[in-house]
């Protein structure tokens, strides 16, 4: 019988804990329901994860590293192009972006500390990722907390309506800010 990966075995709760509550919310992320969605027994669930605070934390945390390996992918582009595609990273254009939007404002709703905590930990580096690549743009740096607090709403006005008006309305919003920015710096 070959060796199970636990690491592997991790991911695949995991990712079963995200697909649940990216389709019905923390409610829907029972234990039971997670080890079912992973073909697995509660117990297997709980030997990795001692609670469901950490399971949850965790799927949030998943949240974070799909972005950032996204993210990654726009290195070698020009400051500006790279600012954009970053930014167009934060919004639910698809289904993997809509399940991390999702996933991350079920856990944004709740009141444990140590999803809040993760949440504030994800905002700041966000915060700090946005102010240096527009930074590196050349843009004003008081623009960066404009351009985060659109992209933010803007997601949740795709998570609303994702209708192709919707999307080609968000992405004009998303130029015409940055065109902004970028008049206002020079």
């Amino acid at each position: 019988m070959p060796a199970v990966d636990p690491a592997q075995r991790r991911a695949e709760i995991v990712e079963a804990a995200f697909g649940l509550l990216a389709e019905g919310g923390v409610e829907a992320a029972t234990m039971r329901r997670v080890a079912t969605a992973a073909g697995a027994t509660t117990g297997r669930v709980t030997h990795y994860f001692e609670s469901r605070v950490e399971l949850l934390v965790a799927a949030l945390s998943e949240v974070d590293r799909r972005r950032q390996e996204r993210i990654a992918t726009h290195d070698a582009l020009d400051p500006a192009a790279r600012l954009k595609a970053v930014l167009i990273e934060r919004l639910p254009l698809d289904s993997e972006r809509l399940h991390e939007v999702r996933v991350w404002l079920a856990l944004a709703s709740t009141n444990l500390p140590e999803a809040r905590d993760e949440l504030v930990r994800q905002s700041v580096a966000w915060d700090r990722l946005v102010r240096s690549l527009a930074a590196g743009a050349q843009l004003p740096g008081d623009n960066a907390v404009s351009i985060v607090a659109l992209v933010d709403g803007l997601a949740l006005r795709l998570l609303l309506d994702a209708t192709r008006g919707t999307r080609g309305a968000v992405g004009a919003a998303l130029d015409d800010l940055l065109q902004t920015s970028a008049a206002s710096a020079g």
